[in-house]
């Protein structure tokens, strides 16, 4: 696993983003909920499953039973906490240290590496898409989501820097677009790479209804969304 940013890490409360997620009120807990379900529609099927820089555990503790899933960060913290909400006979987590990851080529038929890219320098980013590419069996699925810089994200950016709890001036330092998002994956390996703008206006509407945003999002149109998106949802196989 790369090292991430000079940021200190080790700042972010324990499970702050967990928090987020279970207070299922509000646009940041809405936000959590809805990029969980798009990155979940693109792992159906899979048997063995990597979820590298997991945090607190939270995204796998949204998916059953069926797949053994790993999940490494470099946090012993967010390690610990995960291991105590989100431990099960078939979830497990890890701590892992910057470097090649300390699994066997092909152990797993499915990596998710869930908004963790952009907190590494362009070469670190190449290295642990390699290591992806390692540890995937052949035919196996990675799947990737990075914030885009060609969107508004940089306004929503700001406005979070600004107000809200957590800050990421000081830890985004690798900005994708769709081009260089789809270009990293092919270079580190990958192929039948797609790249596609998500998560648009519907978690803005939380504030007036829970499952109100949940509609919005139905009906939003695809076209505006891939193109508009603040995340991107990038997609390779081995």
């Amino acid at each position: 696993m790369s090292e991430p940013s000079d940021f200190n890490y080790d700042s972010i409360p324990v499970g702050y983003y967990d928090q987020a997620f279970h207070r299922r009120a509000g646009v940041q807990s809405k936000w959590h909920h809805l990029k969980f379900d798009r990155v979940r529609a693109e792992i159906a099927g899979r048997r063995a499953h990597l979820d590298i820089g997991c945090g607190a555990g939270t995204f796998i503790g949204t998916l059953d039973g069926e797949a053994e899933v790993v999940g490494v960060d470099l946090a012993e913290a967010q390690i610990a906490f995960a291991r105590s909400r989100y431990q099960t006979e078939r979830h497990r987590f890890e701590v892992v240290a910057p470097g090649p990851l300390p699994f066997a080529d092909s152990r797993f038929d499915l990596v998710t590496i869930i908004e963790l890219v952009e907190h590494l320098d362009p070469d670190a980013a190449a290295a642990l898409l390699r290591e992806a590419h390692r540890v995937l069996a052949p035919g196996g699925r990675l799947v990737v989501s990075t914030p885009n810089y060609r969107s508004l994200w940089p306004l929503l950016e700001a406005m979070v820097n600004r107000l809200g709890e957590v800050s990421y001036a000081e830890q985004h330092v690798n900005r994708f677009n769709r081009r260089r998002l789809a270009d990293l994956l092919r270079r580190t390996g990958f192929r039948d790479v797609t790249v596609e703008g998500f998560m648009l206006a519907a978690s803005f509407t939380a504030p007036l209804g829970w499952d109100l945003a949940d509609r919005v999002a139905a009906v939003e149109p695809h076209a505006l969304v891939d193109r508009f998106g603040f995340l991107l949802l990038g997609v390779g196989e081995k």
